[in-house]
Order: structure tokens, then C-alpha cells, then sequence
């Protein structure tokens, strides 16, 4: 039995600690992936009190072999990865740089293992790492030692988990984590990732997704930046987001959303390699406090007004052409006339929001449907805006949208 002793500062390390526990559970599964893991399962063991005893990443990488983990764990920011900054055997982009995973996973809880199986040459060896929160510098090393018919991998146990971490449970957590790992996922199809488990499968989910260039900016101090905004849609409700990425579309700052766009639930990823050199100089923790981050988000949030307006537009289309070719759209043939025209424009406005806002009319049955949109025909070839004060209260319309029905309802 040896001990690691880290070289650097306790108060650094202690930092590390208190990281997000998400974020800090990620960080594990980054460094299955970093070892060319293609199945990582994360896995929570409860105890008799119904709370959560063990939190358990175990994956099938090669594993880290013994003389790599007694260098990598004694240095800070001296990470292998930075030398190598692709995967020897699948070529894969690196997340893991700076060698902060293995502290981060005291914010989960007190005590951590990471037990190591690899390949020695043509042998199978083993050893294990252990960690304690009251001595966050130290880590006891064992002995390598043979472990035939035992395939490669890492598994890492935290236990005396904090009850911050012990909440990382349920359907919200399982789509946090596929929102952090979408990119990664979409980029290596081969990969299975396994959170309490659900596995973590964005495609069966993604709608649509689009790359929008947000084109080129000067940093505070001068540099230029590039970015751009990859945007996937979901079909289940509740993944909602905007991430800041590396260039490599790893996420490094999970950003608060601010913009709600209705009937649309989206993750936006801001990938930039200026995120990365942020991410080294401690910038991001800080959010729209820095100054290059509030711009990179205020180019997102541009951009994402310009996307959805254009997306709803396109689903407006798509939507009245599908009514059309089933007989639920009420009119028939070319408008009779310019009056009939902007009566057209006005119901295609109601019928398409509503469509959107209520899943219940979504969802509803032909002749439901066929029902609702011959009655607000009606209503709107009476008193087309009247008919919108009312519906606004439900659909709330943007006020340009209202402009544009008084318009063409021929009033100021």
C-alpha cells in the first residue's frame, strides 16, 4: 500500500469539491470516455432508509494503468490528456485536460474508490485508489496485482454521499444528463451511456436539429472568437436549455436559459474554442458576470429568436398542408376574393397556435379537430378581432402577431 500525495494547494483542491453534483458525476463519465469506453453505467445503491448509499460508474475502457495513475493523481493539470489529446484506439476528441475529475467527485460524497483493471503487456492486473474528504491530498494507492478473467474497465464507488448528490435521481436528472451528453452521443453512435438504468438515447428523441454560425467576435482582451449554435428539438417536453461547449462540442457550462419559446423544447449549444481557454482561466464559474460569456449568450439568444420564428413558421405550413390533404382545413379552393383572403390569413393564425399550445387539440381525434376549426372559422368570419382579444388570453399571442390580425382585419 502506498500514498499520493497531491501537489498543490488544499484550498484548491477543496474548491474542486464543492462543484456541482451533476456536474462532478459527468465528470466521471467524461473519464470512462476519455478511456475509450463504450458502455458507462452510472448507478445508484440505496439503503434501508430509502436514501442512496452508493453512487457507482463503472465502464469498459481500458482502464489506467498503474504507473499512469501513480503520475496523474500526484499532479493537478497534469493530465496524460494533455499530451494526447485523441483516443489511441478509436481516434475519439478528449474531454478531460486538467486532471480536476478525481477531486470533483468529493462533492458527491466523502469517501471515493476507483478500482482499475488493464492490460499489462498480455496480462490482466488490478489495483485500487482511494480517497477521503478529510484528507483530500492523499490517496492510498494498492498494489497491482493479477486479475485473470477479469475484463478492463474502471469502476469508481463514492460513498457517504452528500444529500445534495443523493437528489440526482429521476426522470429530470436522466434528461440533464442527456442534455450534457447529446453531442458526444451524436458524434460517437456506438457509445451506450446508462444513468440509473435508463439509457441515455437522444436520437430516439431529437426532432430536428440545426447548425447556425453565429459568426465572428472580439474577445474582451482583443482576440477574436469564433462560435457557433448547434440546436436539437426534442419530442418530449422539458429538455430546455443553452449550453457553452468546446469547439469539440464537450459542454463546460451548463447556462440558464432565458428565452421559452412555446410549443418548442430545444438544448442549444454554443461550441467555441474560446469557451475552452475560459474554462482554463476560471471565467465560466463567474456566467454573464464575464464579459465574453454574456456575449457568446447574447448572440445564442439572437440567433435562437430568429431559428424559432423561422421554425414556427415552417411548422404553420407544414401543418395547414397536412389539414388540407386530409379535408380538416374548413375552406376549399382559391379565396373568393381579397376579403376572404385575409379572413384565410387570420384563422391560419388562431388555428396553427392553437395547434401548438394545446396538446389536447393536437392530439385529438379527425372529427374533434374537423369540429374546433369549422367553429373558429366562424368566429373569426364574424369579428376576426374580438375573437383574437379572447384567444390571446389563452395562446397569448406576441404583441406583432396581434398587429398583423387588426391589419388584416382592416383596423388600426
Amino acid at each position: 500500500m502506498k500514498t499520493i500525495t497531491v501537489e498543490v494547494r488544499d484550498d484548491h483542491l477543496e474548491s474542486l469539491a464543492r462543484t456541482k453534483p451533476m456536474t462532478a458525476l459527468a465528470e466521471l463519465v467524461w473519464n470512462a470516455l476519455d478511456a475509450e469506453a463504450t458502455e458507462v453505467r452510472v448507478a445508484f445503491e440505496d439503503n434501508e432508509m430509502g436514501g442512496t448509499d452508493c453512487i457507482r460508474v463503472a465502464d469498459n475502457g481500458h482502464g489506467l494503468p498503474y504507473d499512469d495513475a501513480m503520475l496523474s493523481f500526484r499532479n493537478l493539470g497534469g493530465s496524460l490528456k494533455r499530451v494526447n489529446p485523441r483516443t489511441t484506439d478509436r481516434n475519439r476528441v478528449m474531454h478531460g485536460k486538467y486532471g480536476k475529475g478525481r477531486f470533483r467527485a468529493f462533492s458527491l460524497g466523502n469517501v471515493s474508490v476507483w478500482r482499475s483493471v488493464y492490460l499489462d503487456g498480455a496480462e490482466v492486473r488490478a489495483f485500487s485508489l482511494s480517497g477521503n474528504a478529510a484528507r483530500i491530498g492523499e490517496f492510498a494507492v494498492t498494489d497491482p496485482a493479477p486479475s485473470p478473467g477479469t475484463a478492463p474497465g474502471m469502476t469508481v464507488e463514492i460513498r457517504e454521499v452528500t444529500d445534495a448528490a443523493g437528489l440526482l435521481r429521476g426522470v429530470k436528472a436522466v434528461e440533464e444528463f442527456t442534455n450534457i451528453f447529446a453531442p458526444y452521443l451524436r458524434q460517437y453512435p456506438d457509445t451506450r451511456i446508462f444513468f440509473d438504468g435508463v439509457p441515455l438515447d437522444p436520437a430516439s428523441v431529437e426532432e430536428h436539429a440545426t447548425v447556425l454560425d453565429l459568426g465572428e467576435m472580439v474577445s474582451e482582451n482583443g482576440d477574436r472568437m469564433r462560435a457557433e449554435l448547434l440546436v436539437v428539438e426534442w419530442s418530449k417536453p422539458g429538455r430546455r436549455g443553452v449550453f457553452l461547449c468546446d469547439e469539440d462540442g464537450f459542454m463546460r457550462l451548463n447556462a440558464l436559459p432565458r428565452l421559452h419559446f412555446r410549443g418548442f423544447s430545444y438544448s442549444a449549444y454554443v461550441k467555441s474554442a474560446h469557451v475552452a481557454v475560459l474554462d482554463r482561466q476560471g471565467m465560466l464559474e463567474a456566467g454573464e458576470l464575464c464579459a465574453d460569456v454574456r456575449q457568446l449568450l447574447d448572440a445564442a439568444r439572437a440567433r435562437l429568436r430568429e431559428h424559432f420564428a423561422l421554425r414556427e413558421a415552417e411548422d404553420a405550413q407544414d401543418l395547414l398542408a397536412f389539414w388540407r390533404r386530409t379535408g380538416l382545413y374548413p375552406y376549399a379552393g382559391a379565396p373568393k376574393d381579397a376579403a376572404e383572403e385575409a379572413e384565410r390569413k387570420v384563422f391560419d393564425i388562431y388555428a396553427t397556435h392553437l395547434n401548438r399550445i394545446f396538446a389536447d387539440f393536437a392530439e385529438s381525434s379527425s372529427k374533434n379537430k374537423r369540429l374546433v376549426l369549422r367553429m373558429m372559422q366562424e368566429l373569426t368570419r364574424r369579428d376576426a378581432v374580438s375573437v383574437a382579444r379572447i384567444l390571446d388570453e389563452l395562446l397569448q399571442f406576441p404583441e406583432e402577431t396581434l398587429e398583423e390580425i387588426q391589419e388584416l382585419a382592416g383596423q388600426d
